[in-house]
C-alpha cells in the first residue's frame, strides 16, 4: 500500500455547507468534497491556473493532480444534478499559510486581513472593540451583508415571508401576477 502524499492548499472554505434551497439538511444526501478537492478546483477553474503549475503548488504529481480535480468535479456535478448537500471537510493536507481573511469591525468599519494560519481575532486593531466579523461569513452563524448581518437561526420577517407567491409541490414559489 502507497501513502497518499498530503496536498499543499492555501486556502481554506469560507463555507463549508452547500445545500438545494427550502430543503432541510436533514433530508438530504450529503456529499463529503475534502479540502484538497476543492483547492484544485480552485486552482484549476477558478483561477485558471495551468494543471502542471497547480500540481506545483499542491506538491503533486500533475497525473494525481488531474486524479482529485476530476473526483473533485465529479462530486460537485452529481450534489447539483441530484439535489445533494455539499460538505466540504476533511482529507490529507498541509495548509501553506498563504490564504488571508478579511475581518470588519462593526463599531468604526475598519477593514483588515489576517493570515488563515493563525488564530482569530478578538479585538479590532484599530478601536479595540469586540464587534467584529469575517467578511463573507464566520462560520459561527452570523454573515456581514451589506452594513448589517444576519443570522439563518433567527427568523427575519423580510427574507423569510413571499408575498404575493404560492409553494408549489416541488420546493419552488410560484409568483401571483
Amino acid at each position: 500500500m502507497v501513502n497518499k502524499v498530503k496536498r499543499r492548499i492555501s486556502c481554506f472554505p469560507k463555507a463549508t455547507y452547500y445545500k438545494p434551497r427550502e430543503i432541510p439538511l436533514c433530508c438530504l444526501e450529503i456529499t463529503n468534497l475534502s479540502i484538497e478537492e476543492l483547492e484544485a478546483i480552485r486552482l484549476c477553474d477558478l483561477l485558471k491556473i495551468e494543471q502542471s503549475e497547480a500540481a506545483d503548488r499542491m506538491g503533486v504529481s500533475r497525473k494525481t493532480f488531474w486524479n482529485d480535480l476530476q473526483k473533485a468535479r465529479q462530486k460537485v456535478a452529481d450534489a447539483l444534478v441530484n439535489g445533494k448537500a455539499i460538505e466540504i471537510s476533511g482529507g490529507e493536507y498541509v495548509n501553506s499559510g498563504e490564504c488571508k481573511i478579511e475581518f470588519l469591525c462593526k463599531e468604526c468599519d475598519h477593514v483588515w486581513e489576517s493570515k488563515c494560519n493563525q488564530s482569530r481575532p478578538t479585538s479590532c486593531p484599530s478601536c479595540g472593540t469586540g464587534l467584529i466579523f469575517r467578511l463573507g461569513g464566520d462560520g459561527r452563524g452570523k454573515r456581514f451583508i451589506e452594513n448589517s448581518y444576519s443570522c439563518p437561526k433567527k427568523k427575519e420577517s423580510s427574507r423569510n415571508t413571499r408575498e404575493g407567491c404560492k409553494k408549489s409541490d416541488n420546493n419552488s414559489y410560484i409568483i401571483d401576477e
